[in-house]
């Protein structure tokens, strides 16, 4: 694929330009500006479809607006599913400045997502980036940021321990860029107040062409039902099965079943959609545990299309036989191929 030279759609009266769809560009993003202004110009990046936007930073700060009619190149790093121009204070301009863009093609499939945002203070649900995920990502919180409010996004290899990797205090801090290496993010919320949409571009890995890929969700720990006869969500994940290649896919589900030498009959799924927190959404594999005493439990789906959108919330969820909880240990998923 070759490198992209484009010029940006430049609004004649003040507003947005049509927005330039960047997410198959690769990190580096030049930007040219040259012509009048009378107040400045604005190059902003959205990471969740065009609902919202804001400018583009680089990691020293450096912001991507133009204020006076001195020819200007800079160069910003990130990772933007799309861009426009804003214009503010020009429209009596007449005719407008050019701004053009250039950029090298992306080296692997980039991800977009809007992570998991909690109503009320607390920990949003886990987005996984699967396994093609490179180490450069850009971040966009949009919304209405009471004072003294703190949203943090959070990064894990395992999916089990998370830590700070960014700090959003304010609206409008820009489309922030970072670079570290993770499996999964999620949001954490200490604030009131509305909710605010946190949307991320992470650039993707070059991968050779094996065959069709696999996205595994591990988890060392344990997990289990409070109630002894009600289904309920013990994990969720958001994952990007639009990533993988196979059009059909199934899900396997390997793991520890726990419980007393008595028999049981308890069962866990895994669900597809519906609501964060809710039992809800599509039945892909439902795996019964007889017992009695420890067992172990493995079990693949009935094929399934792969999802379109990007990313799918996934839900295991448990449930009790009426005499004893659903007890979970030393799993993980595998959404793979359906091949013969």
């Amino acid at each position: 694929m070759p490198n992209t030279f484009a010029t940006l759609d430049v609004p004649v009266n003040d507003g947005s330009g049509a927005p330039f769809i960047t997410r198959a560009l690769g990190r580096p993003k030049t930007i040219v500006f040259s012509g009048p202004v009378l107040g400045r110009y604005i190059v902003e990046g959205s990471n969740d479809g065009g609902n919202n936007w804001d400018i583009l930073v680089d990691d020293s700060g450096q912001q991507a607006l133009f204020t006076t009619p001195t020819p200007g190149v800079r160069t910003f790093d990130c990772i933007v599913d799309r861009v426009r121009v804003r214009s503010v204070g020009n429209a009596s301009l007449g005719t407008p400045p050019t701004i053009a863009l250039g950029a090298p093609p992306a080296l692997g499939t980039p991800v977009f997502g809007v992570l998991d945002m909690p109503a009320a203070p607390g920990l949003g649900a886990p987005f996984d980036l699967g396994l093609s995920a490179g180490a450069f990502k850009t971040f966009i919180l949009r919304g209405s940021i009471p004072p003294g409010s703190r949203y943090t996004v959070l990064g894990s290899i395992d999916g089990v321990r998370f830590d700070e990797v960014m700090l959003f205090t304010s609206d409008q801090q820009g489309a922030r860029p970072i670079e570290f290496f993770c499996r999964f993010l999620r949001v954490q919320r200490a604030a009131g107040g509305p909710t605010p949409v946190v949307a991320f571009g992470s650039e993707g890995i070059v991968e050779p062409i094996s065959g069709p890929a696999e996205i595994s969700i591990p988890d060392g720990g344990e997990v289990s039902t409070s109630d002894t006869s009600v289904e309920e969500v013990l994990r969720q994940y958001r994952v990007p099965l639009a990533l993988l290649a196979a059009p059909s896919l199934r899900v396997a589900l390997a793991g520890e079943g726990r419980g007393s030498t008595a028999a049981r009959n308890v069962t866990f799924r895994i669900r597809s959609g519906g609501a964060p927190d809710q039992p809800d959404g599509t039945e892909l594999l439902a795996v019964h545990d007889i017992g009695p005493g420890d067992t172990s439990l493995a079990s693949d789906s009935a094929p399934f299309a792969r999802p379109a959108d990007a990313s799918t919330l996934i839900k295991l969820t448990g449930q009790g036989d009426g005499s004893a909880p659903a007890i979970l240990r030393n799993f993980v998923f595998l959404f793979h191929p359906d091949t013969p």
